[in-house]
């Protein structure tokens, strides 16, 4: 397993199809522009950070167990206020990997 991008500090568009410049950000999730998108942003209340991490395997349960243990260790990391994951209606792959069915 591998997070070959590292922590982005900002999430990026699915639609994008990564430039020479680099792939777009997700504005709308982007804490930095809050004020300035006022009701178009969909950055929640006391949220100043939405970093977007990739993980890449050579399976399916290599990539849900690397999921499993990365949200274990950063749920108690104070200030942790939420943990998602989106799959943009399968723009970034095949595979839907449910967040609460890796906690049973």
């Amino acid at each position: 397993v591998v997070t070959p991008f590292d922590i982005c500090s900002a999430g990026s568009k699915p639609e994008t199809r990564f430039p020479h410049i680099g792939p777009t950000t997700n504005h709308p999730y982007c804490p930095s522009l809050k004020s300035k998108l006022g009701s178009d942003s969909k950055v929640p209340e006391k949220v100043h950070y939405i970093p977007e991490i990739v993980i890449n395997g050579l399976s399916l349960n290599a990539v849900k167990e690397a999921m499993r243990v990365g949200i274990k260790a950063v749920s108690s990391v104070n200030g942790v206020i939420r943990i998602s994951a989106g799959n943009y209606g399968g723009k970034l792959g095949q595979y839907k990997i449910y967040l609460r069915e890796l906690f049973p």
